[in-house]
């Protein structure tokens, strides 16, 4: 059985980042993590969790690149010197010399950390944080533009963590940006995918004020992967359902409901952390499932064997959408978790995509289909906790 990790040393950590506005804090001491209450078994695990944020982004943080420039407004861009590594997309021209631009598909990530140094773009994997997934779109013949969320990397704000209206307009921004870098590149539609965070993310576009002034292209609707939604009636479903049981530690939820209070912080600095507090139930209001119609579709798609974002919160996700007059889809797909179903479920929400660039409109304003996959007995899958046992063997 995991021990419980005392959240006062998570957010004693954080607070102690806050203060020097450090990009992630990679060296506490054991003296330190004693004095916070962090016993053995405790420092067991954070040294386990430093292991892994090293390997994936180094031990070096180049804040300068990052960092918000004094002249920002007026000038050009410059990169720091010495960088190499570069990824262009381009258009071209056919027989009859016309221009063919690309599709362009917004790409939200998944959670990948909170604090500056953690932006996709730094990984010292070279992936850029694709798992199996925005390369999808590459793969299909999609421009993707993939903001790193504010305050992952640039040093302007802290991340608001799960803030998803505020990640909605990261997306828009980075498309409009995009848009002025590269003219001519792009279609002037859009669509967004989005994953876990990101699902949470891609689910507000449809519904801004600032998507519906076209200032970013036409938007053509939105896929949401595995979504986080409904923040506070999954954390009530955890401790209700999954805590209790025997099983908790398979559960990825288990995990990550350590981060709420840091997150709920970083938006609301002076909040009631109790959760049944009014402010917090006020905070589930703004959930990416609730508030009125949008004018564009939604295929959402979430695995049955989820272990990191509960279906049930999904499918309540789902139905209050739905009601609310919104023409949104969904799609269940056994034997599948977290990571899993974005490929798992590729064909059909790619199709949903292309279908959207072809201005073909969806069946009906509802509905719920369920994939299943052929030879479930070789399946290959992994359950998304077991990047958490497996770092502490």
């Amino acid at each position: 059985m995991l021990p419980t990790i005392p959240t006062t040393i998570l957010i004693g950590l954080a607070c102690s980042s806050l203060v020097r506005a450090s990009t992630a804090n990679l060296n506490v001491s054991t003296t330190t993590l004693t004095q916070l209450g962090c016993d053995t078994m405790c420092q067991t695990y954070f040294e386990a969790g430093l292991a892994a944020d090293v390997e994936m982004f180094g031990t070096s943080f180049d804040s300068d690149f990052y960092s918000t420039e004094s002249n920002f407004t007026a000038e050009t861009l410059n990169v720091s010197t010495g960088m190499t590594a570069y990824r262009f997309q381009y258009t071209t021209r056919d027989l009859h010399d016309t221009l063919i631009p690309f599709p362009v598909v917004a790409y939200a990530h998944g959670t990948i950390g909170v604090f500056t140094g953690y932006p996709p773009t730094t990984t010292t994997t070279t992936d850029l944080y694709d798992y199996h997934s925005w390369s999808l779109l590459i793969e299909d013949g999609y421009a993707v533009g993939a903001p790193d969320y504010a305050g992952l990397g640039n040093n302007a704000t802290l991340h608001e963590y799960l803030s998803f209206p505020a990640h909605a307009n990261d997306l828009y921004y980075a498309m409009v940006a995009a848009r002025k870098a590269l003219p001519h590149t792009f279609t002037s539609e859009w669509m967004s995918v989005g994953h876990s965070q990101g699902g949470g993310a891609v689910w507000k576009p449809s519904k801004s004020e600032l998507v519906k002034t076209h200032g970013a292209g036409e938007y053509l609707g939105t896929v949401v992967l595995a979504p986080a939604s409904r923040i506070y009636d999954m954390t009530v479903l955890t401790a209700e359902t999954i805590l209790t049981g025997s099983g908790f530690a398979s559960y990825d939820a288990t995990y990550e409901a350590l981060w709420l209070p840091l997150a709920l912080k970083r938006v609301i600095p002076g909040i009631d952390l109790s959760f049944f507090s009014d402010t917090f139930l006020q905070r589930n209001a703004t959930a990416p499932a609730n508030g009125g119609a949008a004018d564009t579709p939604k295929l959402i798609v979430q695995g049955l064997e989820e272990t990191a974002v509960l279906r049930e919160i999904t499918v309540r996700s789902f139905n209050a959408s739905c009601l609310s007059g919104n023409k949104v889809h969904m799609s269940l797909v056994a034997g599948m978790d977290h990571t899993d179903v974005f490929t798992a479920s590729s064909p059909g929400w790619l199709g949903f995509i292309r279908n959207r660039f072809a201005r073909k409109s969806t069946s009906g304003r509802c509905s719920v289909i369920q994939r299943a996959p052929s030879d479930r007995a070789n399946l290959v899958t992994e359950v998304e906790s077991s990047e958490v046992t497996k770092s502490l063997m």
